[in-house]
């Protein structure tokens, strides 16, 4: 038998206590996920249907755009977005062209807040700025060939010259979405940190499964980003959800949820919420990284900035949203007055920064001394996870999301940007692994070297 001396202890124990040493956490998403929508509180990638009722904030299209009968943009603000050479700030911007034959034969959609007009494509549409009588008035986009109040009509409370509604650069829409679905995906690796209580402020015994109708409260922490992982069923089981704590600039909260299980669709019920206050609503942000399909079908108003850069919302319940939305496409209420009207949508920008790690691995076992050349999978139990509580898987980025039947509009999917400046996206930390592996087996020779000269010592 060999024996060591106590001065090669401390050596082999150091190399067995390896055991104990457990990756490092990886940042999953550092930064405002809402960067590159230039104050627009409504922010589409392709076509919008802007039915009933209004937007109070400015209203960023990026394909074609169609409109119902009546319908308001800007009502309280035209938002921050300036155009090159332009007097004022743009209160609807289309990327595409403007769908007259698609919209209400009556409709008119007015510009308020002495917003400007942007339209990328002019085509079938001419821009007015004097009347019949040929005076001096606020403009409107009619069809082409169309008189000042013929309908449908774009109507602005401005006097925008002709020139400036098509003049300019417009966003790359492309290349901003395909960051909010990097982002959106960077986000659901967050590792969750909110349990769901119970009426009496008890955490609820399964997480997983909610009664239907659940009174569900939340506690917040201050100075971190708070982190809640739903799934479709679990969201639409809340009936009540009551905040204990606000969600601040400084500590705001992400709700992840996951719609794989519903085929990436959801028909959402919206709960009650308690205890929010409007300047929460601010710091409140829904991440939906794999819907390509979300319907406000009924419930009360959405609070919290709506973040679901793959997915085609469609809104026909009278309630109320009240944040920022990012979505792949829009329809908001009925074409017609004679069906379904969608609420209204509030101004609340997101003003937070969101920063949250990963979830933390798992500590790897010591490397045995003498390794197998071909390690085993590990096929042993091991802890559960319930596929209710998942990272939510995001769409294909080969895969065209869900959009509207309109005329025009060609769904892309471009390939994934690099993170844009003051951001962290995802680290996979394999570099640090390696290194860890490579020390192991450093101190795993020395330890096995040092035995042999002891042994060699004792023998002579």
């Amino acid at each position: 038998m060999i024996k060591f001396s106590r001065r090669f202890v401390p050596v082999l124990a150091c190399a067995a206590g390896l055991v104990a040493v457990a990756a490092p956490t990886a940042s999953a998403y550092d930064g405002n996920p809402l960067d590159g929508t230039e104050g627009f509180g409504v922010f589409i990638h392709h076509d919008a249907l802007l039915g009933s009722t209004e937007s109070e904030g400015p209203v960023a299209v990026g394909g074609n755009l169609s409109f119902g009968a009546g319908y308001n943009v800007a009502l309280n603000t035209a938002g921050s977005y300036t155009a090159d050479g332009d007097a004022r700030p743009t209160g609807l911007l289309v990327g595409g062209r403007v769908d007259f034959p698609g919209s209400d034969p009556t409709g008119v959609l007015k510009v308020l807040g002495d917003g400007y007009v942007k339209i990328g494509d002019p085509t079938g549409a001419g821009v007015l700025t004097t009347d019949a009588n040929g005076a001096a008035v606020a403009t409107h986009v009619v069809a082409a060939g169309s008189g000042y109040d013929s309908t449908p009509r774009i109507e602005l409370s401005a006097r925008q010259p002709a020139a400036a509604v098509t003049r300019g650069s417009l966003p790359d829409f492309d290349a901003r979405f395909t960051a909010f679905r990097t982002r959106a995906t960077a986000m659901a690796a967050c590792a969750e940190n909110v349990q769901l209580l119970d009426g009496n402020g008890n955490p609820y015994p399964d997480q997983n499964d909610l009664p239907p109708g659940a009174q569900v409260k939340i506690h917040l922490t201050a100075d971190r980003t708070n982190v809640l992982r739903l799934t479709g069923t679990q969201l639409n089981r809340i009936g009540q959800l009551t905040f204990l704590d606000q969600p601040t600039t400084a500590a705001p909260l992400v709700i992840v949820v996951d719609t794989n299980a519903t085929g990436h669709a959801l028909a959402w019920n919206s709960p009650t919420f308690a205890g929010l206050d409007p300047a929460g609503i601010s710091a409140l942000l829904w991440d939906f990284p794999d819907a390509t399909s979300i319907t406000h079908a009924s419930g009360d108003t959405i609070n919290g900035t709506l973040y679901a850069p793959s997915a085609r919302l469609t809104d026909l319940d009278a309630s109320n949203i009240q944040g920022d939305i990012v979505v792949e496409s829009l329809v908001h209420g009925s074409r017609t007055n004679t069906g379904p009207s969608g609420g209204e949508m509030h101004y609340f920008p997101f003003t937070a920064h969101v920063s949250c790690d990963g979830e933390s691995s798992t500590p790897s076992p010591s490397p045995s001394p003498t390794p197998s050349a071909t390690p085993s999978p590990n096929n042993g139990p091991g802890p559960s996870t319930s596929p209710s509580r998942s990272t939510p898987s995001s769409p294909s980025t080969t895969a065209n999301p869900s959009t509207p039947a309109t005329p025009g509009a060609s769904p892309r999917q471009p390939a994934g940007p690099s993170p844009a400046p003051g951001e962290q996206l995802a680290q996979t930390g394999a570099d640090t692994g390696t290194r860890w592996i490579a020390a192991a087996g450093l101190l795993t020779t020395a330890a096995g070297a040092l035995a042999l000269r002891a042994s060699r010592r004792r023998r002579h």
